[in-house]
């Protein structure tokens, strides 16, 4: 099962003030780095958007470190989203191996992303799906799945729709995200998924079982 984790730092201990990264927050985003590279997650999606170009280069320097040092055996790929300002540059100057568009993003705009590397883009109907493996999207993260606590007023889209989605991707690999969790997982790679993908998900303690799944 393909891993892919996504950072929110108002779900870690700090001050959470719009365009500052505390040391708190800081420190906890490269603790859970270093825990999804031990775990083998295969990306990681940097999505800290209202921070500022030098703090979002600081920032995937040291998780790009810390996955380094800790990688059990592939090193993650890291994705810096690109609702941040400054996120290309970021991911350019770090390294990373690619960066994902959130909502409405264009075909050109999937276009011009994949020649400067690795491009995930967000979804959220079996149509969006189609359009991301023709523009040439590397994958695409359909959401939500099922019911989220970060979106609870989204209409889940369940796992028919998964299902769809995933054939209609061909060789495109679809991640399901939203609400999924350990006991959940399974059924979105039955339905044909490439993995799963979340933020609440991978945080300390509640993606145990994900990482037993991936490993068989």
């Amino acid at each position: 099962m393909r891993l892919y984790a996504i950072t929110d730092r108002r779900l870690l201990p700090g001050t959470h003030e719009p365009g500052r990264l505390s040391a708190a927050e800081r420190d906890g985003l490269v603790g859970l780095a270093a825990e999804w590279a031990e775990l083998e997650v295969e990306f990681v999606q940097l999505r800290e958007k209202d921070l500022g170009m030098q703090e979002l280069t600081d920032l995937g320097r040291a998780m790009m470190a810390a996955m380094r040092d800790s990688a059990s055996g592939t090193l993650p790929r890291l994705l810096i989203n690109a609702g941040a300002a400054g996120a290309e540059e970021a991911a350019r100057t770090v390294g990373a191996a690619g960066i994902h568009l959130p909502g409405r993003w264009t075909p050109e705009q999937v276009g011009m992303a994949r020649i400067r590397g690795t491009v995930s883009v967000g979804c959220h109907s079996v149509g969006e799906v189609a359009v991301a493996r023709a523009a040439g999207a590397d994958m695409a993260l359909l959401s939500p799945v099922f019911p989220t606590e970060s979106h609870p007023e989204a209409r889940p889209l369940g796992l028919d729709a998964l299902r769809a989605a995933s054939e209609t991707a061909g060789k495109m690999p679809v991640f399901a995200l939203g609400g999924v969790n350990a006991a959940s997982a399974a059924s979105c790679i039955e339905a044909g998924a490439a993995g799963v993908a979340g933020i609440r998900t991978f945080l300390s303690g509640r993606w145990a079982g994900l990482g037993r799944q991936a490993a068989l």
